[in-house]
């Protein structure tokens, strides 16, 4: 798919509408300031969307939209989750898109041709590694890490990415680190961009053990949350932690089309694993695995930088994490990393992590930079700059 979108309403491309949009607002302003006319402030009207298919195994981007919605609407944004088969997208002043998809390229045409903001939660990762352990063919995985390295060295080419990375209005990449990425191999110009970091309840600070301990039967054990799926490296995991006597919990379902790799990652557990499935990101059981576990283990080929590091961080889990994506950026010296690629690096990550007391420094990092409410203040304040 290679849809250029270069145009906006009323014929004028995406340049001119921002320049347009940038003269009216200096205008308005001017005018209130002299007294010409009153100035009425309204609310942003918000719609959020992600993919089409986003629910059939939904994970960190779902939650992402779920929760900034609901803490844009508590600070007072008009905000909630868009039903294109009954919202008029022209009522909105701005859709909100999550995750770097080539289907979001239609959609953003539709916003264009009635005047809506369009802003992109991207949501992404661009390396080597990370496509070549994507669990697809190989020819698939040579072919998208020849085009990582092509992107590297010639960002100007044309690519679905990129057509969607210039014609939405603004790009709201995780870290400092993904938006780096979004300059160096899609030529994002910085005025395009503003970080919005990911976020956690501070439910998550205080919960109950004995919820998740009715559940799993187990204590004081290495706790690795997420889809299950390649790129999360679940089966490194096992595969490094074999003969370490701690216990395990695997918890989350595999996602649809990985069956086999979770098939594969059940034959490498160990008798002290136990297999938990998913459960709802509002079930106070999510909680209190984390309150009932020693560590939290999450040593994906990458993290952006995952969002149950963040939960479980919230109460100073003691963190074994990769060291791709930005995980540095957001937990610097309060967590351990490891290799995906090095089983002694993960086993040596986790069973530090394991044996190390909780982190009130950790928690309280978390508490102070990384809510919901944090998150959602950045993202209001990115759309002003727009509409």
């Amino acid at each position: 798919m290679n849809v250029k979108l270069r145009r906006g309403p009323r014929g004028l491309d995406v340049s001119q509408r921002r320049r347009r949009r940038a003269g009216e607002m200096t205008q308005l302003l001017r005018a209130g300031m002299s007294g010409e006319v009153g100035l009425v402030k309204r609310s942003q009207r918000v719609f959020l969307a992600g993919g089409a298919a986003a629910m059939l195994a939904p994970g960190g981007g779902e939650t992402q939209m779920a929760a900034t919605a609901q803490a844009l609407q508590e600070l007072g944004v008009a905000a909630r989750l868009w039903r294109p088969w009954e919202d008029e997208l022209a009522a909105g002043d701005v859709l909100h898109l999550f995750g770097s998809l080539p289907e979001h390229l239609v959609t953003v045409e539709q916003a264009q041709r009635r005047g809506v903001t369009t802003v992109l939660s991207t949501i992404a990762w661009f390396d080597v590694a990370s496509r070549w352990h994507s669990g697809e063919s190989l020819a698939r995985r040579t072919w998208n890490c020849a085009k990582v390295a092509g992107r590297r060295a010639l960002p100007w080419l044309s690519h679905w990415r990129r057509d969607l990375y210039e014609a939405v209005d603004l790009l709201l990449p995780n870290s400092q680190a993904e938006a780096a990425q979004l300059a160096e191999q899609y030529d994002v110009p910085e005025e395009r961009i503003r970080i919005v970091p990911n976020g956690a309840s501070p439910r998550f600070a205080a919960a109950d053990a004995a919820t998740f301990h009715e559940l799993a039967q187990v204590r004081d054990f290495v706790l690795y949350a997420g889809r299950i799926e390649p790129r999360k490296n679940q089966l490194g995991f096992l595969r490094a932690m074999r003969g370490a006597a701690v216990p395990i919990v695997v918890l989350g379902d595999p996602v649809p089309g990985h069956e086999r790799y979770f098939e594969a990652c059940r034959r490498a557990a160990g008798n002290l694993v136990q297999f938990v499935p998913r459960l709802a990101h509002d079930d106070p059981r999510l909680a209190g695995a984390y309150a009932a576990c020693r560590c939290l283990a999450l040593t994906s080929w990458f993290e952006t930088p995952g969002l149950v590091a963040l939960e479980a961080g919230m109460s100073g889990v003691p963190l074994a994490l990769t060291d791709r994506g930005p995980t540095r950026e957001y937990f610097g010296e309060l967590a351990t990393y490891a290799s995906p690629a090095n089983r002694q690096s993960i086993r040596h990550a986790v069973l530090a992590a394991f044996d190390s007391p909780r982190n009130p420094q950790l928690a309280r990092l978390v508490r102070e930079r990384y809510t919901w409410r944090a998150a959602a203040a950045a993202t209001r304040d990115a759309y002003r700059t727009l509409v």
